[in-house]
C-alpha cells in the first residue's frame, strides 16, 4: 500500500478502526486543508501547501535543461562532421577521438541535468497530500499554528 507523499503515525481503535496523522515531508505553509468533520476516501487531497518555490525551481531547471540539450546537439554534430571529414582522410584520429570525448561529456551532463528534474518532479508532489484511507477528518491544526515550518506536527488526523 502506497501512502501517498506523507508520513503517517496509526492508532488503532475499537473494532478496527485507523485513525491516522499525517506528517507533510516538506515545511510550507498551508493553502488548502478539507475542514473538520468532511468524509474522504483514499487518494482525496486533503492538504495543499505553498509549492510556489519548488514550481520556480524546477523551471529554472527546464530553462537549464535547454542549453544542455543544445550544448549535446552541438556536440553531436561536430562528431558527426568530424567522422565524415575522418572518413574523407581530412580530419585525424586524435580529432575524432577529441569530438566523441566532447559528445560523451555532454550527453552524461544532459543525462544528469535531466535526472535532476525528476527529482524536482517527485519533490514538487510532496506539496499535495492526499488521504492514504477513507474516512472522516477529525483535527485539523489550529488557524494560529497554520504552517508547518521547522516542526513535524500533524497536520490533519483521519479516523
Amino acid at each position: 500500500m502506497k501512502f501517498n507523499h506523507s508520513l503517517l503515525t496509526g492508532l488503532l481503535l475499537t473494532n478496527s478502526v485507523i485513525a491516522l496523522d499525517i506528517y507533510p515531508q516538506v515545511s510550507a505553509n498551508i493553502i488548502e486543508i478539507k475542514s473538520v468533520g468532511k468524509n474522504v476516501k483514499t487518494g482525496d487531497v486533503v492538504v495543499i501547501l505553498d509549492s510556489r518555490q519548488a514550481k520556480l525551481k524546477l523551471a529554472h531547471l527546464q530553462v537549464i535543461q535547454q542549453t544542455k540539450q543544445q550544448a549535446f546537439d552541438d556536440a553531436e554534430l561536430e562528431l558527426n562532421q568530424t567522422k565524415e571529414l575522418y572518413d574523407r582522410m581530412v580530419a585525424s584520429h586524435r580529432d575524432v577521438h577529441i569530438a566523441q570525448t566532447i559528445f560523451n561529456e555532454k550527453k552524461r551532463e544532459l543525462n544528469a541535468h535531466n535526472l535532476t528534474i525528476q527529482i524536482q518532479q517527485i519533490e514538487l508532489e510532496k506539496y499535495t497530500i492526499t488521504s492514504p484511507i477513507s474516512g472522516t477528518i477529525k483535527t485539523i491544526p489550529n488557524v494560529r499554528n497554520a504552517t508547518n515550518h521547522f516542526s513535524p506536527k500533524p497536520l490533519i488526523i483521519i479516523e
